[in-house]
């Protein structure tokens, strides 16, 4: 039996939350990627805003197979008359299973995070210096055979500890089964995420659905979502919750030219109407 190395803390429910939150933008967007070298990508983005704002960004990210990528990102700020600047430096191949993550913006803002995943334990720690205040943050977790169990918990130099949570995941390639904490364990995350085998190549079909529960309120919100591919081209999700939120995306990738286009929308069952809440179209051509 190969080792079980069990996921870090932030990955957690990640498959289910992907399929519940990714491409879900709502935004009217244009996307540009090139792969200026074998080592090289740099991407192109404007976003309409509120009215007729616009803003946009730069984002070049450098890989390197000895030690691991640099990215760099500059963007403009809607409505005001200013740029932002950012940069992260991860090391992948320092040591077996460690990461080393080094962030910095003009805001002014540094972050140093160390990760390590080895088998049966997974942790990590991260430093984070601001303009008024600093913070650290501690996670661990530990499995066997696909179980794991773990915890997390902040503290800030300002507010003192900010939040701490607990939680436990069983994971298969095909499914997993989550339950954990969120918010200072003020709220109860269970949730469940399969992919459906299928015979049909690379296409592939996902279920799954979450319920969190207000611990303080009572308060108890279900959500059940769906992510399928009709062909090698195109992609349905769709997702629905007990509060009345009805979305969908569509998204359909081109070869000639290098064409993505994700359509999404989301609609309030309660209002009577077929006319969207929100909804998105995003452009992506090149090396997507």
């Amino acid at each position: 039996m190969a080792a079980f190395v069990p996921p870090l803390w932030s990955k957690f429910g990640t498959n289910l939350k992907d399929l519940l939150t990714k491409k879900y933008d709502y935004k009217n967007q244009l996307v540009v990627k090139n792969n200026v070298a074998s080592d090289l990508q740099v991407e192109s983005t404007v976003t309409q805003g509120e009215g007729s704002s616009f803003n946009g960004a730069v984002k070049a990210t450098y890989k390197n197979k000895d030690f691991g990528q640099v990215e760099t990102e500059v963007g403009t700020v809607p409505n005001k008359d200013k740029s932002t600047l950012s940069s992260e430096l991860k090391a992948t191949k320092l040591y077996d299973g460690l990461t080393v993550i080094v962030k910095g913006s003009d805001v002014p803002n540094l972050k140093l995070g160390v990760e390590y995943k080895h088998e049966a334990v997974s942790t990590s720690v991260t430093a984070e210096v601001g303009k008024d205040s600093s913070s650290a943050e501690g996670t661990l977790v530990a499995g066997f055979d696909g179980f794991s169990v773990g915890g997390q918990g902040k503290y800030c130099t300002q507010h003192g500890v900010v939040d701490y949570n607990f939680g436990a995941e069983y994971s298969q390639n095909e499914y997993a089964l989550t339950l954990k904490t969120e918010n200072k364990a003020e709220s109860l995350l269970a949730s469940y995420w399969h992919n459906i085998p299928t015979s049909r190549n690379k296409l592939k079909t996902q279920v799954g659905g979450q319920v969190k529960w207000n611990l303080e309120n009572g308060a108890k919100v279900l959500t059940v979502g769906v992510e399928h591919d009709i062909d090698e081209a195109t992609t349905i999700k769709d997702k629905i919750d007990t509060e009345g939120v009805l979305a969908a995306v569509l998204e359909h990738r081109l070869t000639n030219p290098y064409l993505k286009l994700n359509l999404s929308a989301n609609w309030q069952v309660k209002d009577k109407t077929t006319a969207p809440k929100q909804f998105g179209v995003a452009l992506t051509f090149g090396d997507y």
